[in-house]
């Protein structure tokens, strides 16, 4: 068995976009070694502009048969995060 591979992610969503959502957009986008989708922090407040939020998720990957290097991990993370901008308006927290 190889081991796990965990990436934290943190979006800006205007503040009607709930967790639910994001979610959802990165279960759609995150590939077949997507295990695990955690919410762990929301948080609004500058330098946030008035009405957007960030949400902070745990993106947890098994991988069935390669390590999960970065290189391996990068497309998919960046998949998940054009299909966040395209679904939701969404953008990386910097």
């Amino acid at each position: 068995r190889l081991p796990s591979a965990e990436r934290d992610l943190a979006v800006v969503v205007r503040d009607g976009i709930g967790a639910g959502a994001v979610e959802a957009v990165i279960r759609r986008a995150g590939g077949t070694y997507l295990r695990d989708v955690r919410c762990f922090d929301r948080y609004t407040g500058a330098p946030l502009a008035e009405g957007e939020v960030s949400l902070a998720f745990r993106l947890r990957f098994d991988p069935a048969d390669q390590v999960l290097d970065d290189s391996a991990m990068e497309p998919v993370i960046s998949a998940v995060v054009r299909s966040l901008g395209e679904e939701l308006g969404a953008r990386l927290r910097a």
